[in-house]
């Protein structure tokens, strides 16, 4: 279902090696019907773990309630509004990721079978686990960890987190996959094909390859290619070529006294001021921010 744009969330720029932010909600003095989720929609996944109060979501215009200990499931590009339930305060945490959080760097058969369906749509979550289901005891624990991971930031929170998420979606998978899933899962054709794509562009960063070569190297035409390459990675071909080329510039910066033309150079942008832009674009941050903070510690 396609919704208007003028309803669509304009999600903040995140890191695109991290794309999960955990919004804590509380509205304080809060009375029956007040608006606690303005109406919207966005391209993400959303969690939606009920802290206090009570309240009703609508997701694609389907009444959930919602008590604390419970938890909604919100598809990608599913259109969602919240309202208190109740005359007392609410609090809610929202947890918005994109489905690239979970995608394996190279093709991996147990991830197809297991985490892909919920990734691209062809499985879905149920809407809503309730606080009084056991089953969604483990689901909980995970979310909130997560949550406090998260808003205390310690050393190395996001590898914590990602590992929580994994988890958490191994575990939704034994628990809610469908059959016809885990016993005839549908493997991206072609999949085994793409390692030595990978594996090329790994080790050949500073030189060009363009949508056209890259699809000959795996016997796809252009629009194919880009279809299933997509499907595989999370990410176009371009801005995961762009993805793996930051990551090894950022490694230069952190390691090496090259200088930011230097390192523009070898990993293929030749332009220092295009390279700057590129890497702020995947960081939040310029080049130089790197530097001068391994300087002030």
């Amino acid at each position: 279902m396609t919704y208007p744009q003028d309803l669509r969330e304009k999600t903040p720029l995140w890191d695109s090696n991290y794309p999960i932010r955990f919004y804590r909600n509380r509205s304080r003095a809060a009375k029956k019907d007040d608006n606690i989720l303005y109406l919207h929609w966005h391209e993400h996944f959303e969690i939606i773990d009920m802290q206090a109060g009570k309240a009703q979501f609508h997701i694609d215009s389907r009444p959930y309630e919602a008590s604390a200990g419970d938890l909604l499931f919100v598809p990608a590009g599913a259109l969602h509004v919240g309202y208190n339930a109740s005359d007392e305060d609410v609090e809610f945490v929202a947890v918005v990721f994109n489905a690239s959080l979970l995608r394996m760097l190279h093709p991996d058969p147990v991830y197809e079978r297991y985490m892909l369906p919920f990734l691209d749509g062809r499985a879905q979550l149920p809407a809503k686990i309730g606080a009084n289901d056991e089953q969604g005891a483990p689901f909980r624990r995970l979310l909130r960890e997560s949550t406090y991971e998260f808003e205390h930031a310690a050393a190395a929170y996001e590898l914590i987190i990602k590992h929580n998420f994994h988890l958490l979606f191994a575990l939704l998978s034994r628990q809610f996959l469908p059959d016809k899933f885990v016993d005839k899962p549908a493997p991206l054709r072609h999949s085994e094909s793409f390692k030595p794509l990978i594996q090329h562009i790994e080790a050949h960063l500073a030189e060009p390859l363009s949508v056209d070569q890259a699809a000959r190297m795996v016997n796809l035409n252009p629009y194919h290619f880009c279809k299933t390459f997509k499907k595989l990675t999370g990410r176009t071909f371009v801005d995961f070529v762009n993805w793996l080329r930051i990551n090894e510039a950022d490694r230069l910066l952190r390691e090496t006294e090259w200088t930011v033309t230097e390192i523009a150079e070898s990993i293929g942008c030749g332009n220092a001021n295009y390279f700057t832009k590129l890497y702020k674009k995947y960081k939040s941050y310029p080049p130089s921010e790197v530097r001068r903070r391994l300087l002030s510690t």
